[in-house]
């Protein structure tokens, strides 16, 4: 075992080095054609993330500027050590993303970003943006390069308009909703637990779980603050043991597929898009592939009522682009910034891929749900998700604990366990105020 172990930690190693050499070597080779002042900046990206849309970009910025850029891609799965390994090196590149603005505040050292909160266009945020992309501490660090959004409840308009159902403002008026369409034969809400997903289960926790922010109004900072120093645990917040009670309270009742445990996404689309279902809990990245299938089907946005109350949706800011603080062409990459940034700049890029902006003054193209989505943030409806506001927070413990309480854990134990797995992490990152 130990000499396997051996061999298998040499050829990790051969491989970091080899791409890191890679890189370097790419680097060095695109500088030696510099000349008349233009400089070459280094932009490491994803490159399931590297879009059309976001190359149409930095071919603009590279001629209006005359700088080029080095586009340095690497798959999600090897991304992210190698940021890691590059920045503390102190080869890092001058521009980089990552998998979402909000969540990489506790993934990655705050001090590889440069802090944006004073360039000039962060001036042009809406509040709603300013919601999805602000760190805990107040900075903005990164733009998005994937279109943001929320989480709610996707529902089959031809479904709800042959039934002759209003959208519902609470809980007991969704749970006669459900039984009317279960009535008509139709399943009332679809998830799906197929090789590991969490559709349905994470997302319909997310969006629920947003409700005790709201519930604290201007105390909201100062909830997470002792969230996160540990002064209050997850299992002591009652809106979140009331949310997974909700949730399973569809199942116990009948309202969800039958079949949960096998269905995957495909089967997911094909059972939205074909008025199998009436209803799943999602957001606008359903949409693409979901269309390309059934392009005749209307789509609506809701969120999906908390007790008494109409419910709040669960915001994630997309892949973002950032500046490195010690970039070597930091000028240069704040000056792209400013340019992706532009009005003219943001409304062509998201005329390519509809949805909702960051900005004021942005007149984004709209898809099938994001004027629904919108709607929500502008009237203070729509919060960040636990993973962009609870350094502790990890969403795959999250996703595999949902799926082990839609299968029959109480949700009691589920909070249980989360807070016990939740304090690993915080002693793996040292946070102040937990267990040492």
């Amino acid at each position: 075992m130990r000499m396997r172990s051996k061999k298998l930690a040499v050829v990790a190693g051969l491989i970091a080095a080899s791409l890191l050499a890679a890189c370097s070597n790419s680097g060095k080779a695109d500088r030696t054609g510099e000349g008349n002042g233009a400089k070459t900046l280094r932009f490491m990206v994803t490159s399931e993330n590297y879009s059309g849309r976001l190359k149409d970009f930095i071919a603009n910025y590279e001629t209006r500027s005359g700088n080029r850029v080095d586009v340095q891609m690497l798959p999600a799965t090897e991304f992210e050590n190698m940021l890691k390994i590059k920045m503390m090196s102190g080869e890092g590149p001058d521009l980089f993303v990552t998998d979402d603005i909000a969540m990489s505040q506790f993934q990655l050292p705050k001090d590889w970003f440069e802090d944006l909160s004073g360039e000039p266009w962060a001036n042009r945020l809406s509040e709603s943006g300013k919601a999805i992309i602000r760190w805990n501490d107040g900075r903005i660090t990164g733009l998005p390069v994937t279109n943001p959004g929320g989480m709610g409840m996707v529902y089959n308009k031809a479904i709800f308009q042959k039934l002759g159902l209003d959208i519902p403002k609470t809980w007991d008026e969704f749970l006669k909703v459900c039984e009317r369409i279960k009535q008509a034969g139709i399943v009332p809400v679809n998830i799906q637990l197929a090789n590991g997903s969490e559709f349905g289960t994470t997302h319909m926790m997310h969006q629920l779980f947003a409700n005790a922010e709201i519930n604290r109004g201007n105390d909201a900072d100062r909830f997470w603050q002792d969230m996160n120093a540990h002064k209050i645990k997850i299992t002591e917040v009652e809106e979140y043991e009331r949310a997974l009670n909700q949730m399973v309270e569809l199942k116990e009742k009948g309202y969800i597929n039958d079949d949960f445990i096998s269905t995957t996404f495909e089967m997911s689309q094909e059972n939205l898009g074909s008025g199998k279902v009436a209803m799943h809990p999602a957001g606008d990245f359903i949409l693409e592939p979901l269309l390309a299938k059934y392009p005749n089907v209307e789509l609506g946005f809701f969120s999906m009522p908390f007790g008494d109350t109409p419910g709040a949706i669960a915001l994630y800011a997309g892949v973002g682009i950032s500046v490195n603080s010690k970039a070597a062409n930091k000028a240069e990459a704040l000056e792209l910034m400013r340019l992706f940034a532009s009005k003219e700049q943001q409304e062509l890029y998201l005329q390519k891929s509809p949805g909702i902006s960051v900005f004021a003054d942005v007149e984004a193209k709209r898809n099938m749900i994001s004027g629904d989505l919108q709607r929500y943030m502008d009237g203070g409806k729509a919060r960040m998700g636990m993973f962009g506001r609870y350094e502790a927070w990890n969403d795959m413990d999250a996703r595999k604990m949902m799926q082990e309480m839609m299968l029959g854990k109480p949700p009691k134990q589920v909070l249980k366990e989360l807070n016990a797995k939740m304090e690993i992490v915080a002693k793996g990152k040292k946070l102040p105020g937990w267990n040492p």
